[in-house]
Formats: structure tokens, sequence, C-alpha cells
């Protein structure tokens, strides 16, 4: 699957899926969810997650139901989507702030409080540096690119 994310000023920016099997589905984005797909993607490809936020656009899911809030309470989310969506906005604060004390425990407090049934998974080291300095380069990358500039993200979802 491709991510397209083309920078706009004056407007919002375009953001298209471009799923393995040819199709597509698109959305208009403000820089805040242009900078949370950046999130995922550094997630989802570091963690090889299949079933969060990429692997169902990839399967069919149009990214239109996740904007709209009765489609979205609809969607049936695994494991790694619920992660990976927590993950993203923990990810993102840590761009804005500087990064959390303990992240794991941080991730597992803000998981337990939203979604109490679900076990998060324990990031290591290695995989908590290869996040944020995948995040960090597409973010320097995104805030330095001059307008009209299309950024290409490929995401293996097989």
């Amino acid at each position: 699957m491709t991510l397209q994310i083309t920078k706009n000023v004056g407007k919002p920016h375009l953001v298209l899926y471009r799923r393995d099997n040819g199709s597509e589905t698109w959305m208009h984005a403000d820089d805040f969810f242009v900078l949370h797909d950046m999130g995922h993607y550094a997630i989802e490809k570091t963690l090889g997650y299949k079933t969060a936020f990429f692997g169902m656009i990839n399967n069919g899911m149009d990214v239109g139901d996740f904007e709209n809030r009765e489609k979205r309470k609809q969607i049936p989310l695994t494991d790694e989507a619920v992660w990976a969506e927590n993950m993203a906005n923990l990810f993102l604060i840590e761009q804005l702030q500087g990064e959390f004390e303990d992240f794991n425990q941080t991730f597992s407090e803000a998981i337990r409080k939203k979604h109490g049934g679900v076990e998060p998974p324990v990031l290591g080291e290695m995989d908590l540096r290869s996040i944020r300095n995948e995040l960090r380069s597409s973010i320097s990358a995104w805030k330095s690119a001059i307008p009209g500039t299309r950024f290409f993200l490929e995401f293996d979802t097989r």
C-alpha cells in the first residue's frame, strides 16, 4: 500500500491511500492529521502491524468512515488498531513536548484508562528509538517541504 500526501498552503492537504489492489481512498487533512498518519506509518511499519489503521484501509475500509462519528463507533478494532491509535497520539505529544520519562508506563496507563480489557505490549528500546527517529525524520521533511511537494510512504501490508 502507498500513502501519498500532497502538501498545500491556504487549503487542506491531500492524503491518498493506494491499496495493494490498485483501489484508492482519500481525504483532505490539516497538519495534525498528516502528522498523525505519519505516526501510524512509523509505528505500524516498525512493529509490523497488519491489522491496525493501514491494514484496515488496505483491506477496503474507506478513510471517510473514520471521520463519521457513528460509522467510527461501528468499526471493529483489533488490539493492534487500539494500540497503534493510542501510540500515534503519544508519539506526537513527545515530538511537541519531549520524550516521556517512561513511554511504556504512560502507554499502559492510557490503554487501561480507555480500553480496560486490552493488554498493551511493552516496547523495547530499539522499537522506541526506531519509531521516534522515523517520525522525527518524517515531520522534519514535512515542515521543510514547499507547497506542492508529494510524499510517498510505502507500507507492506502482507
